[in-house]
């Protein structure tokens, strides 16, 4: 049995200079499992003018306090109260399950191997494949979009080249392996018998690749410095993808590699904006066809804090990021939850300029994605049409077989 708790400091009450904006207090609280290592969890107060800070054991206060209030005056110095705009919405009044994460890992659906990692079996599984089955046949007869595969692993000078380090370092998952060094392997080898045990740090080489952690980005890599033949073309297929979340990660809402049904759309700023117009509508078919609880709004990525306010009030005012939100089960305190279980971007020319993709007039290209996080759309389901076959929309109870 763990004695930390009796020696854990007291928790830390912050008073801040300046409020927290009300739309920033949850992505305050979210992007706090960054901080700082001594630092267990944050909790903005009600009146949103301080925060509560629960140290970890050891920790040194002053040192940790200083370092939460660098990181929120950071987050709050160039945020902006800019309203969210909702751009469809479908409400349904079936109550929501509850502690589905749980029920599907009780009926052997699903096995945890760690934070963040699931596998999926039996319903959960085939209601995966459906879907990504369904949305790559909407992806075909809509846009003629061409199938496409891509590696798990990129350089990360792809990831420098796409501004990923300087936005969401926290989020980079490098892989490395053992030195090419006879001695260093050896000793490796023998200290793993019986029991693991850690390489030592002169055993590692240094990182050459990262899990892709956005489902495009070898796209625009495999298309550099070349001209389109025609004015627009769609692209899409199944990507791993990998964002690690620490302490925010927690069952199929958020893992730190998931599936991801992509469609890329490449051409003139007039077919991805037509394009976009006509992925939204399709997301609204589909909620009428599965009687989803769902709606489509404005947002912005996870920046990390000292970029978090340019960042998104640029893609605020630029209106280029929407978020495809499902309904989940409520709150510990019953708030209503959403989850954002797709995304609609438009870039404009930003990855037609970084990687020279031209139109066949030599114009830059544009771009926009479509993306489907699919283990997120499996719990959504479930938790709105819950576990007996019959209360689930016809197209998709073949999953139950």
């Amino acid at each position: 049995m763990s004695l930390d708790h009796l020696f854990a400091a007291p928790p830390a009450i912050i008073v801040l200079p300046m409020a927290i904006p009300a739309a920033l207090a949850g992505e305050v609280e979210k992007a706090s499992v960054y901080f700082s290592p001594d630092l267990d969890h944050l909790r903005v107060a009600a009146d949103l003018g301080s925060v509560t800070l629960a140290p970890r054991p050891g920790a040194n206060i002053e040192l940790l306090s200083g370092k939460v209030e660098r990181a929120i005056a950071a987050m709050i110095a160039a945020a902006r109260d800019i309203p969210t705009k909702v751009h469809f919405e479908r409400k349904r009044e079936k109550p929501l399950s509850r502690s589905v994460d749980a029920e599907l890992i009780r009926r052997g659906w699903v096995f945890e191997h760690g934070q963040g990692q699931a596998s999926l079996f039996g319903p959960p599984l085939r209601l995966l494949q459906l879907l990504d089955r369904r949305f790559a046949a909407l992806y075909h007869a809509e846009f003629a979009a061409v199938d496409r595969m891509y590696p798990a692993m990129v350089s990360p000078t792809l990831l420098q080249r796409v501004g990923y380090f300087s936005s969401h370092p926290n989020a980079a998952s490098f892989v490395c392996h053992l030195v090419e060094d006879f001695d260093e392997l050896e000793q490796f080898r023998r200290a793993n018998g019986e029991h693991y045990s850690a390489p030592q740090p002169g055993a590692m080489a240094p990182p050459h690749r990262c899990l892709n952690p956005a489902a495009c980005f070898p796209c625009y890599e495999s298309l550099a410095d070349r001209r389109l033949e025609t004015e627009g073309m769609a692209l899409t297929w199944m990507g791993r993808v990998f964002r690690y979340e620490s302490k925010n990660m927690t069952g199929l809402e958020r893992l730190w590699e998931f599936n991801v049904r992509e469609l890329v759309f490449i051409g003139s700023e007039g077919f991805t904006l037509d394009a976009r117009k006509q992925a939204m509508h399709l997301v609204a078919e589909l909620a009428e066809e599965w009687n989803l609880d769902c709606r489509i709004e404005s947002a912005t990525d996870a920046f990390f804090p000292t970029v978090y306010g340019p960042q998104s009030f640029w893609q605020r005012v630029k209106d280029v990021k929407y978020e495809i939100r499902l309904a989940i089960e409520p709150g510990a305190n019953g708030e209503a939850r959403s989850l954002a279980a797709g995304s609609i971007n438009l870039h404009g020319p930003f990855f037609g300029e970084r990687f020279a993709i031209r139109l066949p007039n030599g114009d830059c290209a544009s771009t926009a994605c479509v993306g489907w996080g699919l283990e997120r759309w499996v719990l959504a389901l479930f938790t709105q049409h819950g576990f007996t076959p019959s209360d689930w929309p016809e197209s998709l109870r073949e999953i139950f077989g």
